[in-house]
């Protein structure tokens, strides 16, 4: 069977990790943040892009990672609003370590993860100081420094243990993408 680089199974794949992501996203808005410090989440929905980015490729995993950004702030309704610039600024910059560092097999899942992790996390403090004019909101990244490398740590052991199963490897042997 010729290889073709979208057909139907792909592109339910993407949808099913897109919703999968959003999904997440949304829900772990609801969640009251995790300690002391405000705005801290798990990352579960970062958990399908580095899964995406393993298993599928880098344009997919991009393509994930953004619209997740996109939908998951249209439903919040935070859409342009400064949460809005903040994760897509630690989205970009967390895709382009990971991207990086799995293209160049520097580390395992979750070293790529808690980099990713690391550096979502100070590209959101980043825009918050620039927003807020003040540099002094890099203070905060003291305390968010230990935990997003923990998040970090934890998704990547998920992500590690999920592609273990090989099951978006089965599902892309059986429909040839």
């Amino acid at each position: 069977m010729k290889k073709r680089p979208w057909n139907i199974y792909k592109m339910t794949l993407m949808a099913i990790l897109l919703a999968l992501a959003v999904a997440l996203g949304v829900a772990e808005s609801f969640v009251p943040p995790l300690g002391p410090v405000g705005g801290v989440r798990l990352g579960l929905a970062n958990l399908l892009v580095l899964l995406c980015l393993y298993e599928l490729g880098f344009f997919e995993a991009l393509f994930l990672d953004l619209a997740k950004v996109l939908l998951v702030n249209l439903l919040r309704g935070s859409f342009l609003q400064m949460g809005f610039w903040m994760s897509l600024a630690g989205a970009f910059l967390s895709f382009a370590a990971m991207a990086s560092l799995y293209k160049f097999k520097i580390f395992t899942e979750v070293g790529v993860s808690a980099v990713g992790s690391v550096l979502h996390s100070f590209a959101q403090v980043a825009v918050g100081a620039l927003i807020l004019s003040t540099p002094g909101v890099f203070y905060y990244y003291c305390f968010l420094l230990p935990i997003s490398l923990l998040t970090g740590v934890l998704m990547g052991l998920l992500v590690n243990r999920i592609r273990a199963t090989k099951i978006i490897s089965r599902i892309k042997e059986n429909h040839g993408f």
